[in-house]
């Protein structure tokens, strides 16, 4: 089971897969149905659809100079 947080490098995030278990580490867990990228001003966004409805985001900050 893979641990997503704001630690988890975005090379990580993009390597999980419908169907992998994933957990947030703080009691959110479960197999991936789906998954969304949202492409924000200065943040990127993913969001993890569990199966039975559960949901984890994990919203990483672009560094720019």
């Amino acid at each position: 089971m893979k641990i997503l947080n704001q630690d988890t490098p975005t090379g990580e995030l993009n390597e999980v897969k419908v169907g992998d278990s994933i957990s947030n580490g703080i009691g959110t867990f479960g197999e991936v149905e789906d998954i969304k990228f949202e492409n924000g001003d200065g943040f990127w966004e993913f969001t993890f659809a569990l199966v039975g409805g559960g949901l984890i985001q994990v919203r990483k900050t672009i560094q720019t100079c």
